[in-house]
């Protein structure tokens, strides 16, 4: 098993070395030290099982470092490990496709479970942050997904597992172009601008 750990303070990543140590007796952890060094590791080409990800490592430039992780590694899960306990920055990572949102001020006994969890093919949510927030839910949403036709829905679904125009386009069998077709009408149904946003409001009554 191969895990990346990318964090930009080495304590944390020999922490985290810890963690996954104590999930996988036989793991192999590559570390780097922001975004351009995680280019360097994975240049080698050798499939990587787990990225263990810091959003505020420098290069990342916000969420845009995890979706480039994501189209680039559509099969490879990612646990977005950070020192924010926002929810609404929890919610986005989880939208741009991050299989587990683990808060650094989290036990190694709960890592651990978020790991193991992740490996076998779960998202990791961490409610303790999550069940704090009372939802405001837009009277209107529901009138706003219910306007999505069938083929709509599937796509924003698909989209908020984290899936690049191209992945759904072949999981639907149909074009690139009328994926995009579909996300623009989703967008405007929705009255988002970013497909982040569509995916977020979605999940605000729990339906993707």
């Amino acid at each position: 098993m191969r895990v990346l750990i990318a964090d930009d303070h080495p304590l944390f990543r020999d922490a985290l070395r810890h963690v996954v140590g104590q999930s996988f007796d036989t793991a192999d952890c590559l570390e780097a030290c922001d975004f351009n060094q995680i280019g360097t590791v994975l240049a080698d080409d050798e499939p990587m099982d787990l990225i263990l990800l810091d959003l505020n490592m420098p290069g990342m430039d916000g969420f845009t470092g995890l979706l480039r992780l994501r189209e680039d590694l559509p099969d490879t899960p990612i646990i977005v490990v950070s020192a924010s306990e926002d929810v609404d920055i929890i919610e986005q990572a989880l939208a741009c496709g991050a299989a587990g949102f683990i808060p650094k001020s989290s036990p190694k006994e709960r890592m651990c479970e978020a790991v193991g969890l992740v490996m076998n093919g779960e998202i990791f949510r961490p409610e303790e942050i999550l069940g704090t927030k009372t939802k405001v839910i837009d009277p209107l949403l529901e009138e706003k997904l219910g306007s999505l036709t069938h083929r709509q829905r599937m796509v924003l679904q698909l989209l908020a597992r984290g899936k690049s125009n191209k992945q759904i386009a072949y999981e639907l069998d149909v074009t690139n172009t009328t994926v995009k077709a579909h996300m623009t009408a989703i967008l405007r149904k929705l009255k988002v601008t970013s497909r982040t946003q569509a995916v977020i409001v979605a999940r605000q009554i729990g339906r993707f």
